[in-house]
């Protein structure tokens, strides 16, 4: 279990130095200070995100969840704006279709923590590693993630969550 995790911190430490070296100009999009809306999926509740650069962002929710009446996590979000244009640029070199001037969706990636209270009054600890995929379409951003789970207190364990959302931009 050590060894998953220390595997997985240290590819998003390479990772992330990876994508500092490709930054792309973004100046297109538009990033406004903090977003607010709703997170269905596991958890399901409010969702909200912080704005530090075009690049980095904290995300948080509080919700409630299957087994436990109250949940919040924080995470610190990377944001890859190149993948899935790279990707969307080369299937259409493929397929010939031409090039549309349009915001395009961008990979995110971080980490982060939980803490939540379940139904029999036991607390949850743990770990989060996010990975989603973002649109921003002014002034909302629609996303969807999948976040893997270390659970540290009741009991140890890896579980999958994730969650499909939406927040309006001001």
């Amino acid at each position: 279990m050590r060894k998953t995790i220390f595997a997985v911190c240290l590819l998003l430490a390479i990772s992330g130095f990876v994508s500092a070296k490709l930054r792309p100009d973004t100046s297109d999009l538009k990033f406004d200070k903090i977003g607010v809306g709703l997170i269905i999926g596991e958890p399901f509740g409010i969702s909200g995100k912080m704005w530090l650069s075009k690049e980095m962002a904290f995300d948080a929710a509080l919700a409630v969840s299957t087994s436990r009446p109250f949940y919040a996590h924080a995470d610190y979000l990377l944001h890859n704006y190149e993948l899935i244009k790279s990707l969307m640029k080369d299937a259409k070199i493929k397929t010939g279709a031409k090039e549309k001037e349009e915001n395009t969706p961008f990979f995110y990636y971080g980490a982060g923590a939980y803490v939540s209270y379940g139904s029999n009054g036991s607390i949850g600890l743990g770990a989060r590693l996010p990975v989603g995929l973002e649109y921003m379409a002014n002034p909302f951003d629609i996303f969807l993630e999948l976040v893997p789970v270390f659970s540290l207190t009741p009991s140890m364990g890896l579980a999958l969550s994730g969650g499909l959302g939406v927040r309006f931009n001001f």
